[in-house]
């Protein structure tokens, strides 16, 4: 048997083994606090795919442990009228409780762990910032439970688009007609399986790593080229329980989701709306471990919310998500789209908590099912399809650019996107939403380029020669991009005058009220996609600039600051949902690098960089680490902001948490993504700039006509 670190992981690969019980969830719900180790009680079941030589342990090996018998529904007890306030464990075993606290005397007695629900967020909160109108889900109990699980079951696209944003969402009926059969025709054609209320059948704590049931693709699988709006592998395998066998738990973080979660927490755009509402959740409905998954996210982000929000409430349904999707893959289903969805929001979970390394283990292990289940053409028969690519591509890309390699999917993926992209926005001239896709498409195959051509240079794959001319053809399409973006403006919907304007206070460096700046109304999602071509213009100058040795800082540092002065109207613009910050991650990577390094600028980065973790976007250590130098504020290794302040106890927890599991990545392509080499590299710590100025560039790095492709290599 492999040994584990103290994170839980198998040094060689793998799932570590969750013990007995400690994720046995409908026994109680939430763990009690006492029983709370970020180590021990938290073994690290994250996807550590590509290990295609683990050994599944044998029948007689000590190991292994029988697929559990899903047992009868035991005969209905006389039920009781529960209250709202009654603790899970009594609640899950249809009993009345007496409510005593900490632990119930039927808790007590039968030595059971005891938990009540957390208590409702308080508005007045400065971490929620919920609106007066918002009001959190309730777990309605007893004579409610069937309408609360109608309503959880429905979903309906207007938490998805209720963001306010300048203009007024809309969605027409015969979409919504489309989106209605699409939940129903998966759902209708699969058996329901009951689950026990002990909830045994649903967790088996074997372990293995599934690399091996993804690389030994099945010769019965369908032909891609086969495929339909829902052929065979669109469908999910398999059912969870109804809701009405759901946990009130899990009741509740599904009504959570449907209420309080958006694109903005998934870092995507609004075209991603109707995939990531009714459509997910459609399939998680029909598997369950993209279910557990959905949870697990809605959980999360319900913690961070929540003044004493803790670790377990979200890293139980994760786990179970986990074990679930391996005990799928080893039970020789076929791929399909809920397993694909399900490896995709792991990583999303895994991104949002900074764990890149692990993040790297479920984007290798989306590439493989990816392509084989569908060819490049295949994948963008449809809508629903083209987001599952979209969501995929995205991590391809960042990976990449952040370790300094090149995609794992091949290029014909990104070009067959961007022409089926265009083609259905010009097919449809007068839609935004499918012009702001096909403007992504064309800017994640640029990311692609841009990317391979550092890779190559870096690694001594092509001479300098081949470097300038290759340059000049990524030159050209960066030009393309650009005038892509210029053609879907117009300047009549740009905003001019800020009625809600606001006296700006002394800690303002950038005037959020400038007109001109961005625009509202039916061109709201311009704005994000201006941002994105800054950010990816930035990056593309400023590794070009240090290969060459011919950076031009002065004209970085102006494009920083129009970026942090679009990033500041943006955040000041009125009724805009909070959580749009998150979206600010990747602009503002580039923009605390490159802003002037004063006291004002850089308190104005650590702001922002605090705000993101406060909702829920954990920057990786290497970043505080590489910016602590950078702005010589040892500080900033612990915290964005002097004194702790505004640093949330969950915040510290999940990053005590992340940083044990990626303390010892497998191969230096993780090493290089966890530390953010492509970027950070390049960075002098020996700035001898003046205070007012952009960091330097290290030296080591340049062409010239005298190198060595060898010699281009970072040091």
């Amino acid at each position: 048997m492999e040994s584990s670190d103290a994170s839980g992981f198998h040094r060689e690969g793998g799932y570590s083994t969750p013990g007995p019980n400690t994720w046995n969830i409908p026994s109680a719900a939430f763990p009690t606090p006492s029983n709370i180790s970020l180590t021990p009680h938290y073994p690290n079941t994250l996807a550590l795919w590509h290990n295609p030589h683990h050994i599944h342990p044998s029948p007689d090996s000590q190991d292994f442990r029988p697929q559990p018998q899903v047992p009868q529904r035991p005969p209905e007890q006389k039920r009781h009228k529960r209250t709202k306030s009654g603790c899970f464990t009594c609640r899950a075993r249809r009993v009345k409780c007496d409510e005593t606290r900490p632990i119930c005397e039927r808790c007590s007695k039968g030595k059971r762990e005891c938990n009540f629900p957390p208590a409702p967020i308080l508005k007045k909160d400065s971490r929620s910032n919920m609106k007066k109108s918002e009001k959190y889900p309730s777990i309605r109990e007893s004579e409610s439970e069937e309408a609360s699980q109608n309503d959880a079951s429905t979903g309906t696209q207007d938490s998805w688009k209720r963001d306010i944003q300048p203009r007024q969402m809309k969605e027409t009926s015969k979409q919504s007609a489309s989106t209605q059969r699409h939940q129903v025709q998966p759902l209708a054609r699969r058996k329901i399986r009951q689950s026990s209320e002990t909830g045994s059948s649903l967790v088996d704590t074997t372990c293995a790593s599934p690399s091996s049931d993804i690389t030994g693709l099945s010769t019965e699988s369908p032909s891609p080229a086969a495929c339909s709006d829902l052929d065979s592998h669109s469908l999910p395998p398999s059912t969870p329980s109804d809701l009405s066998v759901l946990t009130p738990d899990v009741t509740f973080f599904i009504a959570y989701r449907k209420q309080h979660i958006n694109y903005h927490h998934y870092l995507l755009k609004s075209h991603a709306a109707k995939f990531l509402g009714d459509d997910m959740m459609s399939y998680a409905m029909g598997y369950e471990p993209l279910l557990y998954a959905v949870v697990a996210f809605s959980a999360y982000h319900y913690s961070i919310a929540h003044p004493n929000g803790k670790l377990y409430t979200f890293l139980q349904y994760y786990n179970k998500s986990v074990s679930l999707l391996l005990n799928s893959l080893r039970g020789g289903e076929k791929h399909n789209d809920a397993m694909l969805l399900t490896i995709l929001q792991l990583a999303a979970f895994e991104e949002l908590v900074g764990d890149w390394v692990n993040l790297i283990d479920h984007h290798q292990a989306a590439h493989r099912m990816l392509v084989d289940l569908y060819t490049p053409e295949s994948i963008n028969v449809d809508y629903f399809h083209r987001h599952i690519l979209l969501w995929y591509t995205r991590y391809d890309v960042m990976a990449g650019l952040m370790s300094g390699n090149s995609m794992v999917l091949s290029r014909e993926w990104y070009m067959a996107d961007e022409e089926f992209s265009m083609q259905d926005s010009m097919v449809h001239p007068h839609d935004l939403n499918k012009k702001v896709m096909a403007w992504g498409a064309r800017c994640r195959r640029f990311g692609m380029d841009m990317a391979s051509l550092f890779a190559k240079i870096t690694q001594g794959l092509i001479t300098p020669e081949q470097f300038i001319e290759e340059k000049a053809i990524v030159d050209d399409a960066l030009e393309e991009l650009r005038q892509f973006l210029e053609s879907m403006k117009d300047p009549r919907y740009l905003v001019l005058s800020y009625p809600h304007q606001q006296p700006l206070e002394p800690g303002d460096v950038f005037d959020p009220y400038v007109p001109g700046v961005i625009y509202g109304d039916e061109l709201w999602d311009v704005n994000f996609c201006a941002m994105e071509l800054i950010t990816t213009t930035l990056l593309y100058k400023y590794q070009i600039g240090a290969i060459l040795k011919n950076m031009d800082h002065s004209e970085l540092c102006e494009m920083a600051k129009e970026q942090a002065q679009r990033i500041e109207t943006l955040n000041r613009w009125p009724n805009c949902p909070e959580e749009m910050h998150l979206w600010f991650m990747s602009p503002l990577g580039m923009v605390v690098l490159l802003l002037p390094h004063d006291e004002e600028h850089i308190m104005w980065c650590r702001k922002k960089l605090a705000r993101n973790e406060q909702l829920g976007y954990i920057y990786p250590p290497a970043m505080r680490m590489k910016l602590a130098d950078f702005w010589k504020i040892p500080e900033v290794k612990n915290w964005w902001l002097p004194n702790d302040e505004g640093y949330p106890r969950i915040v510290q927890d999940i990053r005590a948490w992340t940083k044990e599991r990626i303390t010892d990545p497998r191969d230096t392509f993780r090493e290089a993504v966890r530390d953010i080499k492509a970027v950070f590299g390049n960075m002098s710590l020996e700035d001898s700039s003046s205070p007012g100025t952009s960091p330097s560039v290290n030296s080591a790095v340049g062409l010239s006509p005298r190198q060595s492709p060898q010699d281009l290599r970072p040091r």
